[in-house]
């Protein structure tokens, strides 16, 4: 097929207009052309028939695609064609970006030409731009197009993109989404891989079925607070066994910057590899079932389904959802549960850690027939970029937070270290750092201990002490010897407890390079009607004796921290939440949320505290009037950090016409970025700001 001919096929409406418009939108952000529907102005100029803008089929980002099915009969070299009334440049936007996904078939043949008024400036295959080298029958899969080198070596204006089937016979169904033209300033960033940084922030990226680690998987590549680039890869658990045994439902890999390079996170390799899964242990095992499986098994060993529950340009939700199975019970007969359990893992714009949130249900066991606990999130990663688990450094440090902090004052790490707990604490969370690599693995709780109850066993008569006092492990308890540890059954957090020395008490002096790190509950936490808090006087603790329900449902949320451990990302993000308890959010046009789903996958509610602050999500949450909301923020003490926002009962098809904060208007996708979650009638803006004093306004305008 001759030049001539595909343009004679192409020249549909708009191909002959002369006029040429400066293009307001040549500022060095991205352009979106699709997503979900065409945007910033771009038309649907397809001719020859076989695309549907709207396709609920497939979705890259969002629920909606743009099917095609190319060639064939009256549709021989159809195409999808995508016109603006004003003329882009390469100067300021030389690089095409989107994905393609092959249906079922895989192997379709486009061809791209680039049009300006006149017609015709450049044109070549697809293929050499699609990652891979060609479209693949049920996956996504990315394509790159520098305008002004290569095949296209074009420069200069355009306001016209055809993707013309390439052969006259019918070519099977294929799905284009998330077309953008990616500004100047954003290529440069992707020039240089993960190092680059730059003002242009291209939305998230959440690419579909890719193969990581030996699983398929799903990945999410977002900007962080730094505009830097961050990739987390949650494998999925439901296409069988993959390394160790796993079954998926975990992060296996995630990447993010340093000021050395990109540093890669993976899965440690051993059994207990990836991260993210649940684990619990009953109080007892008189009472199991006859040839009972493991009674604290890794949750990763079983099955299940996973969901792509919200996908945004700036924000995604991903679902996990199995059972976890529990064989003892507190009285005879013994009786096996299968627990259901939901995940959701968060990911956004401008925010530098992923959220995890957890729902146990319970429902499905009488009250009071366990007494266990909950180890949740759990797992190994080689947190300092180590390529196996043998060269990964040895653990420097280990910290946790309960009601007072404690912290490993000498390294590296060993039973014997010093350590202080004597500063009070109100946000529960739990790390582990090396020295010879500058990096740290934590978790943080989206809420402070007296609203959601965390840590367990009991070591808590050492609050508010230090090493100095003595040993904290008497000899004979967790071995020959005394150490100035904790007894390793009396850390709140499971993390390196188990793995320091060959032998406990043999070996106080010994260090571990072991990664395992988790959360903890005291027992009860999951099945009784009232189990007794941590730190309790039940427990021996200080505290009066105070109960909390631990049936027929449990939930909570925490972030998932990597980064530099001279940094201090873990500390920062308990900072965090501590300044989120001392906001005063109100609304003249809507109003603020009062209440909202007591975890993920749960239909009761709970009441938030302070109002407006869902902790499932860690999102100030709002409720607007006809699509719009005039809100302000009140600090109370600190500095409020890129806040997420979740704005309900916005119904709007589009994205707010105007947001200002305090008067001043705000750009999108540079000052705050922002996804429509349809389905729920929900606007997600992470404002990309930092807050502070009592008066922060910000007005969202349909």
């Amino acid at each position: 097929m001759n030049d001539s001919r595909r343009w004679e096929a192409s020249a549909g409406r708009g191909a002959g207009v002369l006029l040429l418009l400066a293009c307001a939108c040549a500022a060095a952000t991205d352009v979106v052309v699709y997503d979900d529907a065409l945007q910033s102005g771009w038309q649907d100029y397809s001719y020859g028939g076989g695309s549907n803008f709207s396709s609920t089929a497939q979705a890259h980002g969002g629920s909606q695609s743009i099917a095609f099915a190319g060639g064939g009969g009256a549709g021989a070299y159809n195409a999808v064609s995508l016109y603006h009334p004003a003329d882009y440049t390469t100067a300021a936007y030389p690089t095409l970006h989107f994905w393609v996904h092959g249906g079922s078939s895989g192997g379709q043949q486009l061809y791209l030409f680039l049009q300006d008024a006149n017609g015709i400036v450049a044109q070549a295959p697809l293929d050499a731009y699609i990652a891979g080298g060609a479209i693949v029958a049920g996956t996504w899969k990315e394509v790159t197009v520098p305008l002004t080198g290569g095949a296209l070596a074009y420069s200069g204006p355009y306001r016209r993109i055809d993707l013309q089937s390439d052969s006259n016979s019918a070519q099977p169904l294929l799905y284009l989404d998330d077309i953008s033209l990616r500004a100047a300033a954003t290529d440069a960033i992707f020039a240089n891989g993960f190092e680059g940084t730059g003002p242009g922030v291209p939305t998230l990226v959440q690419e579909h079925d890719v193969n990581v680690l030996s699983m398929p998987s799903d990945r999410f590549t977002w900007r962080d607070s730094s505009n830097r680039a961050r990739v987390a890869s949650l494998a999925h658990n439901d296409a069988g066994a993959g390394p160790g045994g796993t079954q998926g439902g975990e992060l296996r890999e995630f990447r993010y910057e340093t000021a050395g390079g990109t540093r890669v996170v993976r899965a440690s390799g051993s059994g207990a590899s990836g991260f993210g899964y649940v684990v619990s242990h009953p109080n007892s095992e008189a009472y199991c079932t006859p040839g009972h499986g493991d009674t604290s098994s890794l949750g990763h060993f079983r099955s299940g389904t996973w969901t792509r529950l919200f996908e945004g340009r700036h924000h995604a939700i991903f679902r996990f959802q199995s059972t976890y199975p529990r064989y003892c019970t507190t009285a005879p007969p013994a009786v096996a549960y299968d627990l259901p359990v939901t995940i959701d893992w968060v990911f956004a714009t401008g925010r530098d850690h992923p959220l995890w949130a957890l729902t146990w249900d319970l429902s499905g066991v009488p009250v009071d027939a366990l007494e266990d606990d909950s180890r949740a999130p759990y797992g190994e990663l080689l947190f300092d970029g180590s390529a196996s688990e043998g060269a990964h450094a040895t653990i420097a440090g280990v910290g946790w937070g309960d009601r007072y902090r404690f912290t490993t004052t000498s390294a590296p790490a060993t039973y014997n270290s010093s350590w202080t707990w004597n500063s009070p604490n109100t946000i529960p969370y739990v790390t582990l750092w090396t020295g010879a690599v500058d990096a740290t693995m934590g978790t943080v709780q989206t809420q402070p201990i007296t609203q959601q109850d965390a840590g367990g066993y009991f070591g808590t008569g050492r609050w508010n002490s230090t090493s100095a006092g003595g040993a904290a492990c008497a000899a004979g308890e967790d071995g020959a010897s005394a150490h100035l540890l904790p007894c390793s059954y009396n850390w709140p957090y499971q993390s390196i407890n188990y793995s320091m020395g060959a032998v406990i008490g043999a070996g106080d002096n010994t260090p571990t390079n072991n990664t395992r790190l988790a959360w903890g509950t005291n027992f009860g936490f999951l099945g009784q009607a009232a189990y007794h808090i941590h730190g309790s006087a039940y427990w021996g603790g200080p505290l009066p004796d105070a109960t909390a329900p631990g049936w027929p449902k449990k939930s909570y949320s925490v972030f998932v921290v990597l980064g530099e451990h001279s940094a201090d990302p873990v500390g920062a993000t308990v900072a965090q939440m501590e300044v989120v308890q001392g906001l005063s959010l109100a609304a003249s046009i809507g109003s603020v949320a009062g209440s909202g789903p007591a975890g993920v996958n749960r239909a009761d509610t709970r009441a938030y505290v302070p109002a407006g602050y869902d902790p499932v999500y860690a999102a100030l949450t709002f409720v607007a009037s006809a699509n719009a909301l005039d809100a302000s923020i009140g600090v109370g003490s600190g500095t409020l950090r890129k806040p997420l926002l979740v704005v309900r009962s916005y119904t709007s098809a589009g994205y707010p016409s105007v947001v200002r904060l305090n008067g001043s208007p705000l750009a999108a996708d540079v000052d705050y970025f922002a996804s429509r979650r349809a389905g729920a009638n929900e606007l997600w803006l992470t404002l990309n700001r930092d807050l502070a004093g009592a008066a922060n306004r910000l007005e969202i305008l349909p």
